[in-house]
């Protein structure tokens, strides 16, 4: 079941982060018309086809995501996915996790920064009528998968089967089976304040070793360390979601996009809560000290098999 699911999903929401990644997001005019954003759909998968040629070997793909506010729009005569909601935002003490626009969101992979750059100039031109693009950000990869923290970034993503188990969506419509759900993030990084940390405390709060990245014993992780208030359990078992984060920025300003896949919207949200909201111990995830979210938006990934219908 697995397998015939994969084969209907968008390619790069279950393959891995490319070197290179480029996230567009857009919100809807209020003039636009659903007929117009059909047409326009079907030619950026024209782009896509069109750019990817151009080198095979930089394995460029589009990933498209809808939110709820923006459906209707998209699709029309589809009921939305079961679980698709709102972005609802969060706060507790000084965090914050905001809620905002985004009516589609795209990303844009490869090995390629140029090719990356060129589908998203096509795309955003070709959106224009109907939409406007609100962020543009580009990611990279950073020395061995490094945030710009300097500690690996997503390190216990699930591969080949368990990855399809987590991320692709088995129970609902036919049409959406082999779809996800996505929760976007842009974190800025506290720079400053995080260099002025010892190591050791730095290793904590991720609740890895900064330089072999090697999870740290039990007995030595606190209960508030990243890696600890990120992981939801379930009946006594971990379930897992994709992250294809990505660094972006420069030495002014840089940070995170956090980019994370589930089966269920719920996965992400609860990871989120047990994050931001302090436990009646008062732990809550110590990396929130350190780093600002500037967006916080939920989409759907409809399957590869609902895409293909806009070339109808």
């Amino acid at each position: 079941m697995t397998s015939q699911l994969a084969e209907r999903a968008q390619p790069g929401a279950i393959s891995n982060p490319n070197t290179f990644a480029e996230y567009l997001t857009f919100v809807f005019k209020e003039n636009s018309n659903n007929d117009d954003v059909k047409e326009i759909f079907a030619k950026i998968q024209v782009i896509e086809k069109s750019i990817a040629q151009k080198d095979l070997t930089a394995q460029l793909s589009l990933t498209i995501g809808i939110s709820n506010h923006g459906w209707s729009k998209v699709f029309p005569d589809i009921q939305a996915p079961a679980l698709l909601h709102d972005f609802i935002e969060m706060k507790d003490g000084e965090r914050h996790f905001p809620s905002t626009p985004g009516d589609v969101f795209i990303m844009i992979k490869s090995e390629r920064m140029d090719l990356n750059f060129q589908a998203a100039k096509y795309i955003a031109a070709t959106l224009q009528p109907v939409a406007t693009l609100i962020e543009d950000i580009q990611g990279f990869k950073y020395l061995d998968n490094r945030d710009m923290i300097d500690f690996v970034d997503g390190t216990e993503n699930p591969k080949d089967e368990a990855r399809y188990n987590a991320v692709l969506v088995a129970d609902d419509s036919d049409i959406h089976q082999g779809g996800s759900y996505l929760t976007v993030q842009r974190y800025v990084d506290r720079q400053g304040l995080w260099d002025k940390q010892a190591t050791e405390y730095q290793e904590q709060v991720i609740g890895r070793t900064k330089l072999d990245d090697i999870e740290l014993d039990d007995d030595v992780k606190p209960a508030w360390a990243h890696n600890n208030k990120s992981k939801v359990i379930i009946d006594d078992q971990e379930i897992k979601m994709l992250r294809q984060n990505r660094p972006f920025g420069n030495a002014m300003e840089h940070g995170t996009m956090f980019v994370g896949f589930a089966a269920s919207p719920e996965i992400l949200d609860i990871s989120l809560k047990q994050m931001i909201y302090a436990d009646d111990n008062g732990d809550y995830d110590r990396l929130l000290d350190f780093v600002d979210a500037k967006t916080g938006t939920h989409y759907f990934i409809p399957s590869q098999t609902l895409m293909n219908t806009f070339a109808d």
